[in-house]
């Protein structure tokens, strides 16, 4: 079977299973969700394994070869540029989705200071959902966690906003390996998350780019 055929496989599975489940409606705002609607453990699991396999699906179909995230080319309004080809597959990199208005985003920011304080910094690519309203707070905010680095617009990138941070959450982390690999997605905010936070840098920083198995005959259907 292929490599294309049993992500397929395996997703379908991990949806029937969300379906049984019957995890609680999605509202527009992730705050709310979080706090209203908190999953069991069980569940948060599930859709984590299920938002992994979808991504990794997308690897594998872009990029049959290396199974890398998918490549981006971003610039801030500040007219800093953020390139797949100087991040992917070379540095290990954290991509955050976040807003000045979201309730829980300060608390998964402070939890990335902290972090980032034992293992030491990464490269942050910091997105932004505000508005023309609240655009002006980012820089001030971003700089009360430590974040130098320029903010970039989701609104001006809704590609790469899909890609690497699929459940449409705020606040949301797509944390990537130096092999140019998804290491963990995290989306939401819980205070346990900060254990799992501090291991997912870390093995961001430590993992050697990897080769990925090349489609060839012998993989074939």
């Amino acid at each position: 079977m292929s490599l294309e055929r049993a992500a397929v496989a395996a997703i379908a599975v991990l949806l029937a299973a969300c379906a049984h489940s019957a995890p609680p409606e999605r509202s527009k705002s992730a705050s709310s969700r979080t706090a209203q609607n908190r999953p069991s453990e069980s569940e948060a699991q599930l859709a984590h394994s299920a938002v992994n396999l979808q991504l990794l699906l997308r690897q594998i179909q872009g990029r049959p070869n290396d199974g890398r995230v998918p490549d981006f080319e971003l610039e801030s309004p500040a007219g800093a540029r953020y390139s797949s080809r100087d991040l992917v597959g070379k540095k290990a990199f954290v991509a955050v989705f976040f807003a000045t208005w979201c309730d829980y985003c300060e608390s998964e920011l402070r939890a990335v200071q902290l972090a980032f304080q034992q293992v030491g910094p990464l490269p942050i690519i910091p997105v932004s959902a505000d508005g023309p309203e609240t655009w002006a707070r980012v820089p001030a905010y971003l700089a009360a966690f430590g974040i130098r680095d320029a903010p970039v617009r989701a609104t001006d990138h809704r590609e790469f906003f899909t890609a690497y941070n699929p459940s449409d959450s705020l606040p949301s982390l797509a944390i990537v390996g130096q092999s140019g690999a998804l290491v963990d997605y995290i989306h939401g905010y819980d205070p346990a998350h900060a254990g799992r936070l501090l291991g997912s840098l870390r093995q961001a920083k430590s993992v050697a780019p990897l080769a990925w198995p090349s489609l060839d005959a012998s993989n074939a259907p």
